[in-house]
């Protein structure tokens, strides 16, 4: 394995950000027909309509200005009529989705695409199709948003790469599902700390503890092949989520590489199945503990865990010489001798993202958050790796030379077998 890493640097500042923010709200749309509709009116497509999906097609709606949703695809009808049903009550004004713009199948998202108005897609499926998704999405020259994780193993996370390079040729915009890079109480603590206000820092905590989380749930029905019922019930499985610590705690993980504006240099894991024992909840973890260490000396424990009766805590804790910061979507304080609160009204950042995301294509400055995405995406990846195989990990050799593909042979409503359980120790590294 290599051990030496090139760290990368994240430069945006809570003044950048600021001074980009302003001259995007502020300046008038100087570039006409920079998008596909040819009129103010930014067209999208939302691809993936599943519950959590809904919802963030539902906040863009509410939050930005002149977009109205005008086509969807998924695997299955149903989720397409539910959803649909939770939009038209929440943005009515803003749904134009007739029956021969909504898509069904695995090839669905690829009909969206070839829909000339299409402006903007929303990628809202589980992270196990995103790299094919944008590779074919870029192809099209269309912008996008990508819920977070970006993918769930190495080969996909190259593939994500790769793409994202040709997206900068072709000036397209992809802003990304971490969200907190746009919330004010991240942002003004982050300056505080990169200011100083807590000393040297010495270590990041990255926690996503809860409760047993079984929105996904589905108890199998006869009708459902493997291949159907591992979708509907996608969390559950590494190939589509990435597993927890990937689909749930890339989050926090991507907050700390943002204070410590650096990936980590390698890691080691610990995790297994506790409350999660039977086959109806496929094979992830129910809790992983991971040390991570950057080049610095400076590390990173992330601890993630979805178990019955744990006391939740989903936070990020950065620890220095002079006081200690914490941050949610909540709010924000540090404690220590120069303690400080948070005094603004904190948000989740959903909405600020969505903007960014718009006035970017209507400005013709294109954003372009997916490198940024695959770092958290491998940072977590690399975990996970550690955990399953009871190994060292380098951040290095993942990235560049893991061979894990979790993809399945072929794409199709029938058979697949559920992968066995990782075991420390007999699973390989790859």
């Amino acid at each position: 394995m290599k051990k030496q890493l090139q760290i990368t640097v994240d430069s945006l500042s809570r003044r950048g950000f600021m001074t980009r923010s302003a001259a995007v709200a502020g300046a008038a749309v100087a570039t006409s027909g920079v998008h596909a509709a040819g009129s103010d009116t930014l067209r999208i497509a939302m691809v993936g309509c599943g519950d959590r999906g809904t919802r963030d097609a539902v906040v863009f709606l509410q939050s930005v200005k002149g977009v109205e949703l005008y086509a969807m695809a998924d695997m299955f009808q149903d989720r397409i009529d539910s959803s649909l049903a939770e939009l038209r009550k929440s943005a009515p004004d803003k749904v134009n989705v007739p029956k021969e713009r909504m898509f069904l199948g695995f090839d669905g998202y690829k009909k969206a695409l070839a829909l000339g108005e299409v402006d903007i897609v929303m990628y809202l499926t589980p992270p196990g199709f995103r790299p094919e998704h944008v590779a074919e999405t870029v192809k099209a020259g269309k912008h996008m948003f990508l819920e977070k994780p970006g993918a769930v193993d190495a080969v996909g996370i190259r593939a994500l790469l790769a793409a994202a390079e040709e997206a900068d040729k072709k000036r397209l915009s992809i802003v990304v599902g971490t969200q907190q890079r746009y919330a004010p109480q991240y942002l003004d603590l982050i300056d505080l700390i990169w200011n100083g206000r807590i000393g040297d820092i010495r270590v990041l905590k990255a926690h996503w503890i809860c409760d047993m989380v079984d929105w996904h749930f589905h108890p199998r029905r006869p009708e459902w092949s493997d291949m159907e019922w591992q979708i509907r019930c996608w969390p559950f499985f590494t190939w589509l989520s990435g597993d927890h610590l990937v689909e749930q705690l890339c989050h926090n993980i991507d907050v700390c590489n943002w204070v410590a504006k650096a990936v980590p240099v390698a890691c080691t894991g610990l995790g297994g199945r506790q409350c999660r024992t039977g086959p109806e909840h496929g094979h992830i973890y129910d809790h992983f503990a991971v040390e991570y260490r950057y080049g610095n000396g400076l590390t990173m424990i992330a601890l993630a865990a979805q178990m019955y009766g744990v006391t939740g805590d989903v936070c990020n804790r950065i620890e220095g010489t002079k006081g200690v910061a914490y941050v949610t979507r909540g709010g924000a304080h540090i404690e220590g001798e120069r303690p400080w609160r948070y005094q603004g009204n904190p948000s989740s950042g959903e909405g600020e993202m969505y903007n960014a995301l718009a006035e970017s294509i209507r400005e013709g400055k294109p954003i372009n958050e997916c490198p940024r995405l695959a770092q958290a995406t491998m940072t977590a990846i690399a975990g996970r790796m550690s955990t399953y195989t009871g190994r060292a990990v380098q951040y290095d050799w993942a990235l560049k030379e893991s061979k894990e593909d979790l993809r399945p042979a072929k794409y199709e409503l029938g058979p697949l077998p559920v992968a066995p359980v990782a075991m420390p120790g007999k699973t390989p590294l790859v």
